[in-house]
């Protein structure tokens, strides 16, 4: 009897691993099916972190294998397979356009394929700097036969831009889209109008916007932005531009007033690359040696390493810096005026 039921009790546990053997394999199986899916089919974006943009052009003659096999090339697709499956599939093979494109490792294949189905034929293409203000930027325009200044500046201070909720506030006056147009490569259809362009530019600060670190400034978003023009006119080093904007922090929250060079810059009528001491006493919001608090607008349109710095201030205890005037060792900082007159003595001012 105790031998039948131990055969038995053997028996159940043998069918019961062989059970879980074959749970474990299906498992398994479904497992690598589904690795499979996502090389070979997934239409998901390569690098939903990765915002910059690349130029990508499709030649006469281009098939959709080819251009597949490009996109995977520059690293803006997860697979080529995906590509050309997607494509075929919502009945777009031959019909994307000849043309120069600026895609992003965020985008998803549909973004992509949407992209290069609206291609706009013949293109220029032109680069706004970091740091770059609306006067630069309406130079720069008029200069490479983008648009008139006169065009730049009628639709910087009258259209409306309803579409975008972050200029709500925004004054409506010359400095209106200070620090929004982002700085960035643009391609543009040749036939663009300058509204179209202004809105490629504020589409760009969007994007970059929405995939920004969380803003631990204390400052409100606009507030921020400003901020991140005061790094991007003063900063020299990447490595700094988070200190730099700790101390404007420390000062705001002392009360005291920025004495931002920069600023002082801004208000000045023409164009100068050093503050005098007659230049403090201009009369301006803008100038912060006078005014206490941040200047009424951005002063730049700040890229997107100042912007990272403004939303993530270091922690610092640093109220001063002044330029080391050696490129290797950047700004120098002290937390006292006292440490900020040895500063001075000791690097020549």
């Amino acid at each position: 009897m105790n031998s039948a039921k131990h055969a038995a009790n053997k028996s159940y546990k043998i069918k019961k691993g062989r059970l879980l053997g074959i749970i474990i394999v299906l498992a398994l199986i479904i497992a690598t099916v589904g690795v499979l899916y996502q090389n070979c089919y997934s239409t998901k974006a390569c690098d939903t972190q990765n915002i910059a943009v690349q130029p990508f052009e499709i030649a006469s003659g281009a098939s959709t294998k080819s251009i597949a096999a490009s996109l995977k090339e520059d690293g803006l697709i997860r697979s080529e397979r995906a590509f050309v499956h997607y494509v075929k599939k919502s009945g777009n093979d031959g019909k994307l356009r000849v043309g120069s494109y600026l895609l992003s490792p965020s985008m998803s294949v549909e973004e992509i394929t949407d992209k290069l189905l609206n291609g706009i034929g013949e293109t220029k293409k032109f680069t706004i700097p970091e740091g770059y203000t609306l006067k630069d930027i309406a130079e720069s325009f008029s200069a490479n036969d983008i648009m008139s200044e006169e065009e730049f500046w009628d639709i910087v201070e009258n259209d409306p831009f309803e579409e975008y909720p972050f200029l709500a506030d925004c004054p409506k006056n010359e400095h209106r889209l200070e620090g929004y147009l982002f700085p960035d490569t643009y391609i543009i259809g040749v036939n663009s109008t300058p509204r179209q362009i202004i809105c490629a530019m504020l589409d760009r600060f969007a994007q970059v916007k929405a995939g920004l670190p969380e803003n631990q400034s204390g400052l409100s978003d606009q507030e921020m932005l400003i901020l991140a023009s005061l790094v991007e006119s003063e900063a020299k080093l990447d490595s700094e531009r988070a200190t730099i904007a700790s101390v404007y922090i420390n000062r705001l929250n002392e009360g005291m007033p920025l004495q931002c060079d920069a600023t002082v810059l801004y208000a000045l009528p023409e164009r100068k690359d050093v503050v005098l001491y007659s230049d403090l006493e201009t009369e301006s919001p803008y100038n912060t040696y006078k005014y206490k608090g941040l200047p009424p607008t951005p002063i730049c349109n700040p890229g997107l390493k100042s912007l990272e710095a403004a939303c993530e201030p270091a922690s610092t205890d640093y109220l001063y810096y002044l330029w080391s005037k050696d490129e290797s060792v950047g700004h120098v900082f002290a937390a006292s005026y006292s440490e900020h007159l040895k500063n001075r003595q000791k690097y020549g001012y």
